[in-house]
């Protein structure tokens, strides 16, 4: 079965069922009349209560009448007008005021429509007896058009209204249909073509495939759309062409327009907060504007501060662009749509639970990157070493900071961590007072201090790197059992290539020492030596100083007798 002939049986059979409908209406509008009075006692006696006939209101009840609400009182009433509307014997429907004892009484010949009191007078602020006479004007119109209604001209009318409304449905349907299978058509013989650029697009963002299946489902979309408001449209008509069935037609109406009703007058409502909330944003966003633009000059170096170095206009800029945005917020606040509403209080309150829930650990990560900012210790491109990581500062935000190191890995390092640990800069003071770079060696007590000293600041000049001013110097930093150990220091302004020069100056220091003869103890050295020479430099030994020899003597059998 094909979608236009699904439709077309759809609409047959909502023509079919509208008897059934108009049976079942009639069911729940006997069923709501007759319901018990100690429901209609439950409501509020002050509240004003419709006279409903076939679900629309012919008059308001303002008041009770002793122990019957005006709910109880409204319902009674439709159901007079009912009986008095299916009473064929009375064929005249004039309504008459009959004055009894303080109150009138509206009635069709021997039956009673409603007895107006002088509660009802005080509550409306009018007579009594006009107000009697205007109830009886609108129940003897409502009586006579609802057996106008009831008529079998109208009814023969009615039907053959539905009917030609039935056949114009299905004839909607089938065009939407039609239209909607010739757009798809189109659409797709115009992708085929453009499949190699789309696919080219592919790469990017989307597939072809993909586009096609949307514009699919977005064709079939409009078809429902378009369907069901067409549906809505003839079921409002058809159902209100019947009297059964009319109060269902009222509610189809109210369905269909009470959230458009409703989205526009909260919308028009809140217009006046709107345009507050508007100038709100606006406000923030100009000063956010006017923030960025300063600290952009600080950062430029066209405006200096003394105690404001320009690397801390970005991070600044940030907090304060975030406490804007905040206060932004909680000014406008009372003015965000459902603000005043419970619920929307309890789900703030229970996102602000979790987030600071979940955030914790974020939270001081945040804490310790503004500490870590403005307690200056480091910055982009530094050399530094936190914890056991050395490297280069490769970026720094609110929650972490990023370190390449020798080798070119990435490490990411939470703040609170990189606050908790001890942080080596080597870049900071590299420029004004230079990086001391130094490494130790141990020399026997045999070789003169001071030519130890000549050979390591020989291979520290030499050094490509090695400042020469200030000079190098050397410290003797602890006489060992067996040798001293000497530490070299020299300074350099490149502390990104101090890897490097580590690795020319030890090459240097070896060199010197070979080209001296001086033995370098490192690593320890054992050795037997011929004889016991005393480990001092040879010019500073007794004149005519010998080293004792080794001795060898011959050991004669020893007797084991």
């Amino acid at each position: 079965m094909t979608i236009r002939s699904r439709v077309l049986a759809a609409g047959l059979l909502v023509a079919l069922a509208l008897p059934a409908v108009a049976a079942a209406q009639a069911n729940g509008t006997a069923q709501a009349q007759t319901a018990p009075a100690t429901q209609d006692r439950e409501a509020d006696a002050d509240s004003p209560a419709a006279v409903l006939l076939e679900g629309e209101p012919v008059i308001w009840v303002t008041a009770a009448n002793g122990p019957y609400t005006a709910q109880f009182r409204a319902n009674r009433i439709s159901q007079r007008l009912l009986e008095i509307i299916g009473d064929h014997s009375l064929r005249n429907p004039t309504v008459r005021v009959v004055e009894v004892e303080g109150s009138s009484e509206l009635r069709v010949g021997p039956r009673l429509i409603m007895v107006v009191t002088a509660g009802d007078a005080a509550s409306i602020g009018a007579a009594r007896a006009s107000i009697a006479e205007q109830y009886a004007r609108t129940f003897e119109d409502a009586i006579r058009v609802e057996r106008i209604r009831y008529s079998p001209g109208m009814l023969l009318r009615s039907g053959v209204y539905g009917l030609v409304a039935t056949v114009a449905f299905a004839l909607a349907v089938w065009a939407i249909v039609r239209v909607t299978s010739g757009l798809r058509r189109g659409l797709a013989g115009r992708l085929v073509p453009r499949s190699e650029a789309l696919r080219d697009l592919s790469q990017e963002v989307f597939s072809a495939t993909w586009l096609h299946r949307a514009g699919m489902m977005a064709l079939l979309g409009l078809r429902l759309v378009l369907v069901l408001v067409i549906l809505d449209v003839y079921l409002t008509f058809v159902l209100g062409l019947f009297p059964w069935t009319r109060a269902t037609s009222v509610r189809l109406v109210g369905y269909a327009f009470a959230p458009v009703r409703a989205v526009t007058l909260s919308v028009a409502a809140y217009l006046p907060k709107l345009l507050f909330v508007i100038v709100i944003a606006g406000v923030v966003h100009l000063a956010i504007r006017l923030v960025g633009a300063f600290f952009r000059r600080i950062a430029q170096g066209r405006l200096v501060f003394a105690n404001f170095p320009p690397e801390w206009a970005d991070p600044t800029n940030k907090i304060v662009r975030v406490l804007l945005i905040a206060f932004g917020l909680v000014v406008a606040f009372p003015y965000l749509p459902a603000s005043e509403s419970p619920a929307f209080a309890g789900v703030s309150v229970f996102m602000g639970v979790l987030v600071s829930l979940a955030s914790s650990s974020a939270l001081s990560n945040m804490i310790a990157g503004i500490v870590l900012t403005y307690t200056g210790a480091f910055r982009l491109g530094d050399r530094v070493k936190v914890g056991d990581t050395f490297g280069d500062i490769t970026e720094t935000t609110l929650l972490a900071t990023r370190v390449r190191t020798i080798k070119n890995e990435d490490v990411t390092i939470p703040n609170s961590i990189a606050l908790g640990s001890a942080v080596t800069n080597y870049t900071r003071q590299s420029q004004t007072l230079g990086l001391i770079l130094h490494t130790s060696v141990t020399i026997g007590y045999d070789a003169p201090w001071r030519q130890v000293h000549g050979l390591l600041l020989e291979a520290a000049r030499t050094t490509p790197g090695i400042l020469a001013h200030p000079a190098p110097f050397v410290w003797q930093t602890a006489l060992n059992d067996f040798y001293v150990t000497y530490e070299i220091n020299a300074y350099t302004n490149t502390p990104h290539d101090m890897l490097d020069t580590y690795a020319v100056l030890h090459s240097r220091i070896q060199d010197a020492f070979y080209a001296a003869g001086v033995e370098i103890m490192s690593p320890h050295v054992t050795a037997i030596r011929d004889g016991n020479t005393v480990a001092i430099p040879e010019a500073q030994r007794p004149p005519g100083y010998a080293p004792r020899t080794f001795r060898v003597e011959r050991v004669d059998a020893i007797d084991k007798t």
